[in-house]
């Protein structure tokens, strides 16, 4: 991590909402992490100026996944991390952390949803910086059949370009 920049989980939560948006995906919920040194408030701003204006109204919560987005045919349920100058078993646990998190959200029901959106098939993200040690569990921890029987999608955000890439569930997880 010695060349990799901090990430704070903020930037990663902007660019997977930018992402979804480019598929005509609307997010609806967002959980902005708390703590020590975070300015929760200026992404809960940065998230208002950018997508508050999209046809729904943007709710902020404390718990569930770090984002909820929906159009009429996907529903995403996505968690976020971000990355930091902690030891490697540090980003170890947040790895798994999120991991455990983003399976805890895995549902085949949609019946929370309003009826226009009830076909949509639900979707799992797992959105996190693309860093050597994030790569590293991600290719020697998540298989690719879990990834289809629980349709989840590795958002690998890229802080240079300060974009997301997207690896489907049915695509090989090759970045080394």
């Amino acid at each position: 991590m010695e060349n990799f920049p901090i990430v704070p989980e903020g930037d990663v939560i902007l660019s997977v909402a930018t992402f979804l948006l480019s598929r005509s995906v609307f997010p609806y919920q967002f959980s902005i992490p708390k703590g020590k040194n975070l300015d929760t408030e200026k992404y809960k701003n940065l998230l208002r100026e950018a997508y508050g204006n999209v046809g729904s109204k943007l709710n902020f919560s404390n718990s569930g996944p770090d984002i909820c987005a929906v159009s009429e045919t996907e529903w995403w349920l996505v968690e976020c991390k971000g990355a930091g100058k902690g030891k490697k078993q540090t980003q170890r646990n947040n790895f798994d952390r999120a991991l455990a998190s983003v399976v805890c959200h895995y549902r085949e029901d949609t019946e929370e949803l309003p009826e226009k959106y009830r076909a949509a098939k639900p979707v799992l993200g797992l959105a996190l910086p693309n860093s050597p040690e994030y790569l590293n569990e991600l290719e020697n921890r998540i298989s690719q059949s879990l990834r289809k029987v629980i349709n989840l999608w590795i958002l690998l955000y890229d802080p240079f370009a300060d974009g997301i890439i997207p690896v489907k569930p049915t695509e090989k997880f090759e970045f080394k």
